[in-house]
């Protein structure tokens, strides 16, 4: 399963884990990345849709690592005619090859997905983003949707 998406405006690196007092003040750290949720899901052509979420409960491999894909699919919606597939994202992978050495399921560690679409090419109007999460090990997929708009 994954976290709630967190549409963002802005996803800053800090150096070390947050104290408890930190983590109060700042109660959208993941990892090592403080997130700034956006305070809309409308967005100027000029900037970006950014997006967070941890992805948790997965199968493991022998060497307790997922093998997780995660597509981000983008829909054009219309008010008189059905939504319209509009364009998608290199798929993401998250598996033995591409996540650190360290990284352990059995210690609880979890997949910090994240993506930067920007919005120059998109035009003008109202969307749906399909994140697809598919689970290779155990054949499951997930899926959430995010509705947003981009203007001029």
């Amino acid at each position: 399963t994954t976290s709630s998406i967190i549409v963002a405006d802005d996803v800053k690196p800090i150096e070390k884990p947050p104290t408890a007092d930190q983590l109060a003040e700042q109660p959208y750290t993941v990892g090592n990345n403080i997130v700034v949720p956006a305070a809309s899901t409308k967005f100027l052509k000029t900037g970006g849709l950014s997006m967070v979420f941890l992805i948790y409960n997965t199968g493991q491999d022998g060497n307790r690592k997922p093998d997780i894909a995660v597509e981000y699919l983008f829909y054009q919606r219309f008010t008189k005619e059905p939504e319209k597939f509009f364009n998608k994202t290199n798929t993401q992978a998250f598996n033995a090859m591409t996540l650190a050495p360290q990284f352990d399921m059995a210690a609880g560690h979890n997949v910090l997905a994240s993506q930067y679409v920007p919005l120059a090419s998109f035009p003008e109007g109202e969307y749906r983003l399909e994140i697809r999460i598919t689970d290779k090990l155990s054949g499951k997929v997930v899926t959430r949707i995010i509705e947003f708009s981009v203007a001029a």
